[in-house]
C-alpha cells in the first residue's frame, strides 16, 4: 500500500499531508526544510501497526504559510488543530529535528492530546554545540544564511531544497524561506528544569551519540527531568540517527507498551 496525498484546513492553513495504514492514529512530524516525503522509509515500516499520518510543516512543502513567520509555539499550535480537524483521539507523535522541537512544545502546549511523544533528535536549549552546528549548516545568525556554505554543505539537497517549497509562493519562495529558518532556529527556546518536568505523557528521548547539535548530553537533560521520560542513544550516529534501523526498532518498542496502556 501506498501514501496517500490529502489536504484538510486548519486555522488559516491548507495543510497537506500524507496517510497510509490504519490502527491507532501515529503522526510523524519532519525535521527543518524537509517535507513529508522524507517519511518515505518510515512510513510503510509503521503503517502496518499504525494509522500513520505525514503533515508538511506550516510553510514547508504543500502546505502554506499565511504569516510567513515560522516558530515551534505555533508549530504545535498547528498539530493541534491537525488533531481536531481529522477527529483524532490521542495520537502517538514522533517528530524528529524540528519535528521533535515540535513535539516538545505540543507536550508543554497540549497537555493530556498525545498518547506518548517521541523527541528524536532534539534539543532543550541553545547551547554553544547547537549554535556551532547552525553556523556550519551556513546559519551564521538569526535572519542570516550563507548560501555558498549551504550548498557545500548540503550538496544536491541544497538543490532539492528549493524545489520542494514551491507549491504555494513561487520558484523564488526558497529565499525568503531560509531567511525564516535562520530565524526560528536562532531563537530557539532554552527550556527549564520545570517545564519539562511538567509534560507528562509517556516520552522517549532519542538521540545519536555523535550529532553535532547535542548528541548524548542533551537526550540524557531530556530523559533526566522529564516526569515520565525513557532515553536511548544511538551508537556511532550523528544527527542522520533517524535513518539507522536501530532508531525505529527503538521507536517501536517504545510506542507498543505505551499502546498497550491505552487499549
Amino acid at each position: 500500500m501506498s501514501a496517500r496525498s490529502n489536504t484538510v484546513t486548519v486555522g488559516d492553513l491548507e495543510v497537506h499531508y500524507l496517510e497510509e495504514g490504519r490502527g491507532q492514529p501515529l503522526i510523524l512530524l519532519h525535521g527543518g526544510m524537509a517535507t513529508a516525503s522524507s517519511w518515505g522509509e518510515a512510513m510503510p515500516r509503521m503503517a502496518d501497526r499504525y494509522r500513520v499520518l505525514a503533515p508538511d510543516t506550516r510553510g514547508h512543502g504543500k502546505t502554506s504559510n499565511p504569516s510567513q513567520k515560522l516558530s515551534y509555539a505555533q508549530f504545535a499550535d498547528d498539530v493541534a488543530g491537525f488533531i481536531a480537524a481529522l477527529g483524532l483521539k490521542k495520537p502517538l507523535i514522533v517528530g524528529y529535528s524540528d519535528g521533535g522541537q515540535t513535539a516538545l512544545e505540543f507536550g508543554l502546549r497540549h497537555p493530556g492530546k498525545a498518547g506518548a511523544l517521541v523527541l528524536g533528535g532534539t534539543v532543550s536549549r541553545p547551547s554553544e554545540a547547537y549554535l556551532e552546528g547552525l553556523r556550519g549548516w551556513g546559519f551564521p545568525a538569526a535572519g542570516q544564511v550563507d548560501l555558498d556554505r549551504m550548498a557545500a554543505e548540503f550538496g544536491p539537497y541544497f538543490d532539492q531544497i528549493k524545489v520542494t517549497h514551491m507549491h504555494h509562493y513561487g520558484p523564488d519562495y526558497w529565499r525568503s524561506f531560509l531567511v525564516q529558518i535562520s530565524e526560528l532556529w536562532h531563537t530557539l527556546p532554552s527550556y527549564s528544569d520545570k517545564q519539562l518536568a511538567s509534560i507528562s505523557a509517556p516520552t522517549l528521548a532519542i538521540m545519536g551519540d555523535r550529532d553535532p547539535l547535542g548528541g548524548a548530553e542533551e537526550a540524557s537533560r531530556l530523559y533526566r527531568h522529564l516526569r515520565a521520560g525513557e532515553l536511548s542513544v544511538i551508537a556511532n550516529a550523528d544527527h542522520d540517527a533517524v535513518n539507522r534501523p536501530l532508531f525505529w526498532d527503538a521507536v517501536r518498542e517504545f510506542l507498543a507498551r505505551h499502546e498497550d496502556r491505552q487499549n
